[in-house]
């Protein structure tokens, strides 16, 4: 009988032995198959991003673009044109209605996305134009947002109702002399000028200075003058406040007139002026038609001096100072 015994205990160990192997067999199976599924030692892991689980093949993004309200094909769109970064950073907040349209301008900033969404919908521009109106900064009010003019620009410097000068800027100035009218210009824009008038006498047309540099102070004279006169709403129309105007500069003249009721627009000096000044470095500072931009009504008679390379890039595109310096940031990129 106890041979017996031992020989029962023998069999129930070996059974027992058999069925751990198959339980470790088979949970050495369940893990390995685990672990192909969640990447272990496979070709393509998943990547984790943002609390998600998505193959490579998956935009990391989608889910939260669809959430917002763009479709498929905005999301594709959208994952072409931008970075991972740029998305995360500037597109997860809400739908941008003219996010794509946008993007098709060469001075798009996606930085500017909220402001160009913003004024595209108060306004009746084109998407085009919303961020060229956006860059220069018309989606806030004149003499709002003001900055310090950089005057490291030398004879391209900007000042507008966005830009100003001190009291204590230095013009560098000279005499224009006889023969050429009233006042003083910064030499570089004098020796131009008077470079300008003698080619258009040849021409049979008298051009001269009724108006050019004024100092911080004769401007503010000037300014509050109007102000007095018409209430400041008007006068911002056609006087700059001190600091903002050109004539603070020595880089702007008036030529033969200031007055709109002289039509100088009409006349042959005009003429000449629009067809020739940039070859001397000078621009018409505020067209026609251009006063949402400038902020000044027209003035055929003011003219501002630059370069003559600069002057004859914006006579051949036909645009403000403003849109080109916009175009010219595009360009050095």
């Amino acid at each position: 009988m106890k041979v017996k015994k031992k020989q029962d205990n023998t069999t129930l160990y070996i059974v027992i032995i058999i069925l751990l192997a198959c339980i470790i067999t088979y949970l050495t199976i369940i893990t390995i198959h685990e672990d192909k599924q969640v990447g272990v030692d496979n070709e393509t892991p998943i990547t984790v991003i943002e609390g998600k689980d998505t193959t490579k093949e998956e935009y990391i993004y989608k889910e939260d673009l669809l959430t917002l309200g763009y479709t498929n094909n905005d999301v594709m769109e959208i994952e072409k044109t931008f970075t991972k970064d740029e998305v995360k950073n500037n597109l997860l907040d809400k739908k941008y209605n003219n996010l794509l349209k946008f993007k098709e301008s060469k001075y798009f900033n996606i930085n500017n996305l909220n402001r160009y969404q913003n004024y595209f919908d108060k306004n009746k521009y084109t998407e085009e134009q919303a961020v060229m109106y956006v860059e220069i900064g018309l989606d806030v009010p004149f003499y709002t947002n003001i900055k310090s003019a950089d005057t490291s620009k030398g004879s391209l410097i900007l000042v507008n109702k966005y830009y100003s000068i001190n009291e204590s800027y230095d013009a560098n100035l000279e005499t224009l002399g006889d023969g050429y009218g009233k006042g003083k210009l910064n030499k570089e824009a004098a020796k131009h000028f008077r470079e300008m008038v003698d080619a258009a006498k040849k021409d049979g047309i008298k051009l001269r200075s009724i108006s050019a540099y004024r100092s911080y102070s004769s401007q503010k004279s000037i300014y509050n003058n109007y102000v007095s006169k018409d209430g400041r709403t008007k006068a911002d129309t056609y006087s700059a406040r001190p600091g903002h105007s050109e004539h603070n500069t020595g880089l702007a003249v008036d030529i033969n007139t200031a007055s709109s009721s002289a039509h100088f627009e009409k006349t042959k000096e005009y003429e000449w002026l629009i067809n020739n000044s940039y070859k001397y470095g000078f621009i018409l500072r505020y067209p026609e038609d251009k006063m949402f931009i400038t902020g000044y009504k027209y003035e055929p008679w003011h003219y501002r001096y630059l370069n003559v390379e600069v002057a004859t890039e914006i006579h051949e595109l036909n645009v403000t100072y403003e849109e080109y310096l916009v175009m010219a940031r595009e360009k050095e990129v």
